[in-house]
């Protein structure tokens, strides 16, 4: 199991226990100045600051315990935010409904990898969105990347 796997195991399991939903988890970095961000999120709403130190200490003394980098890192926890990045199925799935613009490997539509619309459905090895008055079926591995747009009201 990579070191990638094993911060993932462990903020699942700290999530898990303080029925909490682990958005995600990402690593970069070279040895000695790894970077380690956990998006933590909750079903009423999201979370505070308190419950987002709480989580980052539980991490930070579970990754001192197994030691999965090797070396120094930096921990940075917080929510996914309203624009969240969208990466797997599930994240599409939660967010059904939502107005998304998206970046796609291949042209879709009109010439361009981009598409904005609103999630009409997330199955399982594809989203369809709702740009414009047209649905468009968008592959998840024909996906580069992909964010909720925050509209104000």
């Amino acid at each position: 199991m990579g070191a990638l796997e094993e911060v993932r195991d462990l903020a699942e399991a700290v999530t898990r226990r303080r029925s909490l939903l682990l958005w995600d988890v990402e690593m970069g970095g070279q040895q000695g100045s790894v970077v380690i961000r956990v998006y933590v999120d909750a079903d009423s709403g999201g979370v505070d600051l308190d419950t987002v130190a709480e989580v980052s200490e539980e991490i930070s003394r579970g990754l001192d315990l197994r030691d999965p980098i090797g070396g120094r890192y930096t921990l940075e926890v917080s929510s996914p935010g309203l624009e969240r990045t969208l990466r797997d199925r599930h994240h599409f799935e939660s967010c059904v409904g939502r107005k998304v613009v998206m970046k796609t490997k291949e042209r879709m539509r009109a010439d361009s990898h981009r598409l904005e619309g609103v999630i009409a459905d997330a199955g399982p090895d594809s989203v369809r969105l709702e740009v414009e008055s047209d649905q468009v079926e968008v592959p998840y591995d024909e996906i580069k990347s992909a964010r909720t747009v925050f509209e104000w009201n």
